[in-house]
């Protein structure tokens, strides 16, 4: 199995398993991903950043893609030793899901950010308009 970040960064996993829990007072779809102890725990904790798991592709080994949007917020990474696997251990990271209210203040969030970035280039041009009419010779009266 191999899954893919938003940053396309691309990691093994050893098992993606997933269960609604409660996170921040709200019950979300968690996450979690197991990885050999030998992927570092740094590694691990860097790849699992929020902007890196706004998107996540799991491609299973038979060829089957499943796509998991909005599991940026990080319930837990930790390390385990097991007997299992020669005592090596096993890290563990669980994100979860941004809930619906979330995404949609999101997405207000974005559409307030560009129409702030829009008035900013309005009132540029607006500038540039003013400066070439003062270039120009022309009178310009503030009564409009």
């Amino acid at each position: 199995m191999k899954m893919y970040l938003a940053n396309e960064v691309e990691l093994e996993p050893l098992t993606v398993s997933g269960e609604p829990r409660i996170v921040q007072g709200e019950t979300r779809d968690c996450l979690s991903f197991h990885f050999p102890a030998s992927a570092g725990l740094e590694g691990i904790n860097a790849a699992f950043s929020e902007e890196n798991c706004e998107s996540i592709r799991i491609v299973e080994d038979g060829g089957t893609e499943h796509i998991h949007a909005g599991y940026v917020i990080r319930v837990s990474l930790t390390l385990t030793p097991t007997e299992d696997d020669g005592g090596e251990g096993q890290i563990t990271v669980t994100m979860a899901q941004r809930t619906y209210t979330e995404e949609q203040l999101l997405a207000i969030r974005r559409q307030a950010e560009a129409t702030a970035a829009q008035m900013t280039d309005t009132q540029l041009a607006l500038c540039e308009v003013y400066e070439m009419m003062l270039g120009s010779g022309e009178e310009v009266s503030d009564n409009g």
